[in-house]
């Protein structure tokens, strides 16, 4: 099958294959790539006129990475189970609803739709065609109105005034 367009000029998202994601990744597809909270990425000192004490600095990074690792999984004990939960639930129940549901209605009104356009189209041909050529045979022999017929209207209409 050919490539598209889209497709190698990079407009639509692709997934790594699985032979380039890292075996230990818990992120292995990169969809939170952007979402990088190290202890760098936050607290930055731009020049040696900004440093903090170099002890303070050590200290205040390993509290960040124990503080920040603690509460993530404190909250992902309690909140993460039955958030993986209530996410299951809705996604299982969007994949019923589009296989067995949604995506049988919408071939339905394509054919629907396809087949309405098959009379539509016999009954323009048939009917609005004819007529609309009638009508503009029957208009053609009249003179069109130019810029200059329109103005000496104008002039003849303000001069009766």
């Amino acid at each position: 099958m050919a490539e598209s367009y889209a497709d190698k000029n990079g407009i639509y998202p692709t997934l790594p294959t699985a032979d380039t994601v890292a075996h230990n990744s818990r992120d292995p597809y990169g969809i939170n790539k952007h979402f990088q909270l190290d202890f760098f990425n936050v607290i930055a000192e731009p020049d040696q006129s900004a440093y903090s004490f170099d002890l303070l600095h050590r200290a205040s990074r390993q509290v960040y990475k124990y503080s920040k690792l603690f509460i993530y999984r404190l909250l992902t004990v309690i909140f993460g189970l039955p958030l993986m939960l209530f996410w299951g639930l809705i996604i299982g129940a969007y994949t019923f609803l589009m296989i067995w549901v949604l995506t049988p209605i919408r071939r339905l009104n394509q054919s629907m739709i396809a087949e309405a356009g098959i009379y539509v189209q016999t009954i323009s041909d048939a009917v609005i065609a004819p007529l609309y050529r009638s009508l503009g045979q029957m208009w053609s022999g009249w003179p069109a109105r130019t810029q200059a017929s329109v103005k000496k209207l104008a002039d003849l209409f303000y001069s009766l005034e």
